[in-house]
């Protein structure tokens, strides 16, 4: 009775902890103070974790020491404490690896090449830990997700068999269009690509990802691979790793991408020559209605429709919109509400201007909602 009453308790505990999963601004502050870890504050916490290995706050703080690469460690001390911690997250928190997988960070990845990090072996055992996940979790888009991202660049193969078991074909796009790109990996830091290897293009693989691409027809597939190929790409040449021109096979995508899916807003944005050496292309950020609404500058009040005031229609047009460079509204698109109200409000909408926003210091484009009301009673 009493070890019933011990597994009750327990299942209880487990339930409340999910219920109530880490914040991104706590994870950042633990991926911060991982970054500021002495030599003598790390080996406590490894101490720490060796007595009690669920720890959470203090794996999360070494993965950011380690990925760091400490100058008081070689590199294989390195290699070796980031190999342990990886794997004991995959084989104990796979579904959201402690909460880093929802943040931009990349604490948790291994490369097979590429920088001094790079570790081929232990990516093997990183490989063969996410397979045992997605062969005992077959449904969980989530895991499967993960493992994909971990073994995409060294692996390809193996996460096109996962993806096409999955039948996830805008994954099968970012497959493709990163083989072509020839990407070793990503930063260890966020999802930007660290660099593109002339062997990685130069692969079979990196072959078939041109040919299905040429000949792809599947709308999430070709979207997604538009998106990756000149968006990476940009990324890639504008911090000089890479050599050659992947633009004409990105707008060819692109084009083809526009057709299938014309009102698809991520593809408003793409750059689509190659960038100035050193400068990014902008980014696109969201933000939300009411954050934005406080940048507007010039707002033009739709006209009631007389049909619609006739019938006494009244209600919320919701819209998405991208606000451009300058401010001016790039794109607009109606997801709800009456029919009748719709026109006039995309009418007015086109004319509205906002405050620049920027983004370290660099203007962006704005993804935001914006909700368009009438009321008869106000007009």
């Amino acid at each position: 009775m009493k070890r019933r009453q011990s597994l009750n308790i327990a299942m209880l505990l487990a339930l409340s902890l999910s219920a109530h999963p880490r914040d991104a601004r706590t994870t950042f502050e633990l991926l911060n103070k991982g970054k500021a870890l002495s030599a003598k504050d790390a080996a406590r916490l490894e101490e720490r974790l060796r007595e009690k290995p669920d720890d959470e706050e203090s794996r999360i703080q070494l993965l950011s020491y380690w990925a760091g690469t400490p100058s008081d460690a070689d590199l294989q001390t390195i290699k070796g404490a980031r190999l342990r911690h990886i794997l004991w997250l995959i084989e104990n928190n796979a579904k959201d690896g402690l909460g880093l997988f929802q943040v931009a960070t990349g604490v948790y990845r291994l490369h097979c090449q590429g920088d001094d990090l790079a570790d081929e072996k232990g990516l093997n055992a990183v490989s063969v830990a996410w397979l045992e996940q997605v062969k005992t979790h077959p449904g969980d888009a989530g895991i499967r997700r993960s493992a994909v991202d971990a073994i995409q660049y060294c692996s390809p193969e193996q996460a096109e068999q996962i993806l096409n078991e999955a039948k996830d074909a805008s994954g099968l796009g970012r497959l493709y269009a990163s083989a072509v790109l020839g990407i070793t990996g990503e930063s260890y830091l966020n999802s930007e690509p660290v660099g593109s290897d002339p062997v990685f293009r130069a692969r079979p693989f990196a072959e078939k990802a041109t040919r299905a691409l040429e000949e792809a027809t599947d709308k999430e597939l070709i979207v997604s691979a538009a998106r990756t190929l000149l968006r990476q790409g940009a990324i890639l040449w504008a911090d000089g790793k890479l050599d050659w021109d992947y633009t004409t096979s990105g707008n060819t995508l692109l084009a083809k991408a526009k057709s299938l899916a014309p009102d698809d807003i991520t593809l408003v944005t793409l750059p689509t020559t190659l960038p100035v050496r050193g400068e990014r292309p902008p980014a696109t950020i969201r933000v939300g209605g009411n954050v934005q609404s406080a940048k507007i500058i010039r707002k033009v009040t739709p006209l009631y429709p007389a049909i619609a005031r006739d019938r006494g229609i009244q209600g919320t047009v919701q819209l998405t919109a991208l606000i451009g460079l300058d401010g001016k509204v790039l794109y607009l698109r109606a997801d709800a509400g009456p029919s009748e109200l719709i026109p006039a409000s995309l009418e007015a909408v086109r004319q509205w201007e906002y405050k620049t926003t920027t983004l370290n210091g660099k203007p962006c484009y704005v993804e935001t909602r914006i909700d368009v009301n009438f009321t008869l009673s106000a007009f």
